[in-house]
């Protein structure tokens, strides 16, 4: 079976804030944005007729000092399935997940969430992120679909 790459480029806007003193009221409000604006990372990764996954958030947590990527998802098909994770890369950095216990979905489920984190400092930014992942039937433990998930920053300085 081969792996399935999905690219997903997370655009990101920049600004000179430095100029911040002579930016236009029109500036200004593209710096601002609208309510729609503020609802964090939203990333469609997968929706086809077997399943369903979107990266709904990713934040850090200073108490646990935790990276946290929140996720929904769905299982379309007619048999149950396991979501194990395997290892992410974070930059330079790996983690292992394989040993984590996998998220459980019913057959043609209803969209679920649910969370997966490593520990990060909050100190390092982040602009690259590989996360391996493999959809399993959960009844005879053969593997569906083996995906890689690749969400790589692109920076626009705006003005």
């Amino acid at each position: 079976m081969a792996k399935e790459i999905i690219n997903v480029v997370l655009a990101m806007k920049t600004f000179d804030t430095s100029k911040m003193d002579s930016w236009s009221d029109e500036q200004w409000q593209e710096f601002v944005g609208e309510e729609e604006d503020h609802g964090g990372i939203q990333l469609l990764l997968i929706n086809d007729n077997s399943f369903y996954l979107k990266i709904t958030g990713i934040h850090f947590d200073e108490e646990t000092e935790e990276i946290v990527f929140n996720f929904d998802t769905q299982n379309k098909m007619n048999k149950n399935i396991k979501i194990q994770f395997g290892h992410w890369q974070i930059d330079d950095n790996i983690y292992n997940l394989i040993a984590k216990k996998p998220l459980y979905l019913v057959n043609f489920s209803g969209v679920r969430s649910f969370q997966k984190c490593v520990k990060r400092s909050n100190l390092n930014e982040w602009d690259k992120t590989i996360i391996e992942m493999k959809i399993i039937d959960a009844e005879i433990n053969i593997i569906i679909r083996d995906l890689e998930l690749q969400l790589i920053k692109h920076f626009t300085q705006i003005f």
